[in-house]
């Protein structure tokens, strides 16, 4: 791979050389490292998929760090570089690490500040192209009985995708074919004219999408489904608990045309913060295009305010990606 300097090269880390790469990803000593290193096992972050700029001693000079997700995604971490031939070294990483993953993801991602627009940089030069600004909302929730559950509009029904059992396990797959279908269906009705994040419709399949948003570890999740006069499918509030049950984080809102306008979405939002408040959640977060004003304005005038900002990156993997 060619890089700035002939002396460095991009190579796969070992498994004993882990802690070494968390601190050229981190650009801090052993300690740190050690303490990242330590967090990520206790959290079940994989670390198997890592790759480093070395220089002619051996050293790590820049890290990539792919973290797989249910769905076939990974997130990809990097070392921040500081200038523009940082920038040039760490890109065939970056591609290395696409490549790398192709067997287990179909996307990879990054999120990065504003602020650093060279990391933006970096994974746009390894083949990342931008999607979305997305801003980060929350809204604080008190206790459940100030937190109202409105009815659904007319000829609406809204209840739990599956039980709470199965809500709060590990496997998407116990929610069962028929629920799993219902969810497929009202997710691809909801991408039809999206304005969040447009640029992903066709990335994944939407079964990993709904993966996805499942998750892998056991925790409480407040799923509702909307469904019409005929008892088809047409909306979804997808909310899951933190690890912690501190907060929750709405991982989807969505109605399919034929809902829009009707304030359904509205309705979705309210029951599922209820829902969260009765479980003693203090607070919901979520994340939003910062193009799709409708989002925007139903979030601020249901009591959410932005909190940070990311810059989203995505690549589809292949098996040919180079």
């Amino acid at each position: 791979m060619s890089l700035s300097s002939d002396h460095l090269c991009v190579v796969r880390v070992p498994r004993e050389k882990v802690q070494e790469a968390m601190g050229a990803l981190l650009a801090a000593g052993p300690a740190a490292a050690a303490r990242f290193t330590h967090s990520a096992e206790v959290a079940r972050v994989s670390l198997e998929y890592i790759w480093c700029v070395s220089d002619e001693s051996g050293r790590y000079r820049q890290t990539v760090l792919a973290v797989p997700s249910p769905g076939r995604a990974v997130m990809l971490i990097a070392t921040h570089p500081d200038n523009d031939a940082a920038v040039a070294n760490l890109a065939p990483a970056i591609r290395a690490a696409c490549k790398g993953v192709a067997e287990v993801a179909d996307v990879a991602q990054a999120l990065v500040e504003p602020t650093r627009p060279l990391d933006a940089a970096a994974f746009e030069a390894g083949g990342l192209q931008r999607i979305a600004t997305l801003d980060y909302l929350e809204r604080p929730l008190v206790r459940s009985s100030l937190i109202d559950a409105p009815l659904p509009p007319s000829g609406w029904t809204i209840g739990p995708a599956a039980s709470e059992l199965v809500l709060a396990g590990s496997d998407a797959n116990a929610l069962g074919e028929s629920t799993r279908a219902d969810i497929v269906s009202v997710l691809e009705q909801s991408y039809q004219g999206t304005r969040d994040c447009p640029g992903l419709a066709g990335m994944r399949r939407t079964t990993d999408v709904l993966d996805g948003h499942f998750g892998v570890s056991a925790r409480a999740r407040h799923w509702l489904i909307a469904r019409d006069e005929n008892n088809s499918a047409r909306g979804v509030c997808l909310l899951n608990v933190t690890a912690d049950g501190a907060g929750a984080e709405l991982v989807y809102l969505g109605v399919a045309p034929l809902a829009r306008g009707t304030g359904l979405a509205r309705v979705l939002l309210a029951q599922g913060m209820h829902a969260c408040a009765n479980a003693r959640c203090r607070s919901v977060t979520l994340a939003l295009d910062t193009l799709n004003a409708p989002a925007r304005k139903l979030y601020e005038t249901s009591g959410f305010h932005r909190t940070l900002s990311r810059i989203a990156l995505v690549a589809r993997l292949t098996p040919s990606q180079t």
